[in-house]
């Protein structure tokens, strides 16, 4: 799972890189508003890949959880941190690009609800990509 795993999160996190970098250029999160959720969702899921390989890799850095249930649940730890650092990077954003500008049309941060959302959406996606990767590693009977 190692090498493979690495090989789609580092393809991934180029793909979406490189698809934030051009939906900001061409203003796709403004024409297409649910697109910030698929960001989020894919976001998630890619942070919670990386902890999964960050588990096997370096084994030593973990504490070893009793059931399937404590990864979940520290995978998704990881991937509320990486959320959360984002949503602050979003808000340094609009501080340095958007002086002067009303709050009602800052770029990244539309308020509480969207904040909340996007949190959602990157544990979403984060769940969804813990059940994949315990579900393949599961002994098979």
């Amino acid at each position: 799972m190692g090498d493979r795993l690495l090989a789609w999160l580092a393809v991934g996190l180029v793909a979406i890189a490189a698809f934030h970098f051009f939906a900001l250029w061409s203003f796709l999160y403004w024409k297409f508003l649910w697109l910030d959720t698929v960001m989020h969702f894919a976001g998630g899921a890619w942070a919670g890949g990386f902890f999964f390989w960050a588990r096997r890799r370096f084994p030593a850095y973990f504490a070893e959880p009793a059931r399937t249930a404590g990864t979940v649940l520290q995978a998704l730890a990881m991937v509320a941190l990486v959320g959360v650092v984002w949503e602050f990077y979003e808000f340094g954003m609009d501080l340095v690009f958007q002086r002067g500008v009303s709050t009602y049309e800052l770029l990244g941060q539309q308020g509480v609800r969207d904040t909340m959302g996007d949190l959602f959406f990157d544990l979403l996606g984060g769940l969804a990509a813990a059940v994949v990767l315990v579900r393949r590693n599961l002994p098979r009977a």
